[in-house]
């Protein structure tokens, strides 16, 4: 799944979330949208702004580097960021305290999560141990060191989160593929299962 479209003539360094295409013929209709050219947009938005560059509803422009490298550049970033916080603005995050919930109520939680079509990601490495499930537009982040503090064994619960989960993903390599991406999300590796969930449906 594609997140935005950059129209180009020439070569665009971006990550494989953009449908690159050297046409507005290719674009994937209702995405946002970046012509790059300025002798393109000249002669087809005569009303074009030189200190805005948008064109309209999702449709924006910039520079080819070898118009401007500087303002080519600093556009394609802020578009994929822009892109990329779209995405995931309508995602609720949910931190799972279970410091207020007793011992039943965290039962049943884990067992609301474990019994879903979830996505998750364990991310474990010093001081810190986390699962983040992604289901139905909500990501909860899971403190498992809180829970082994609280009398709860860590290894079972992942052990159960694994094996109940619909896809499980694993840090290092996964952290890789997702790096440019969260990149643009301030390295929030809570989003992790949600761009896996639009980049493989």
């Amino acid at each position: 799944m594609k997140i935005a479209n950059i129209v180009s003539s020439t070569k665009e360094t971006v990550s494989e979330d953009f449908n690159v295409v050297k046409s507005l013929d290719d674009v994937i209709q209702g995405l946002p949208t970046l012509i790059v050219g300025w002798e393109y947009i000249k002669k087809n938005y005569p009303n074009y702004s030189i200190i805005s560059r948008t064109l309209g509803n999702n449709l924006a422009w910039t520079f080819k580097k070898t118009e401007s490298r500087e303002t080519h550049d600093q556009d394609i970033y802020n578009f994929q960021l822009s892109a990329y916080k779209n995405i995931v603005k309508d995602v609720r995050y949910y931190y799972v305290d279970f410091i207020s919930l007793n011992k039943s109520n965290i039962k049943k939680f884990l067992y609301k999560i474990n019994a879903g079509n979830l996505i998750t990601y364990h991310q474990s490495k010093k001081n810190t141990d986390m699962i983040y499930s992604y289901i139905d537009n909500v990501i909860y982040g899971i403190d498992l060191n809180l829970l082994e503090y609280m009398g709860f064994n860590k290894e079972k619960i992942i052990n159960k989160v694994r094996k109940n989960t619909k896809i499980f993903l694993e840090e290092n390599y996964i952290f890789i593929e997702y790096r440019n991406g969260l990149e643009f999300l301030d390295n929030q590796v809570k989003y992790i299962p949600y761009l896996y969930f639009i980049k493989n449906g």
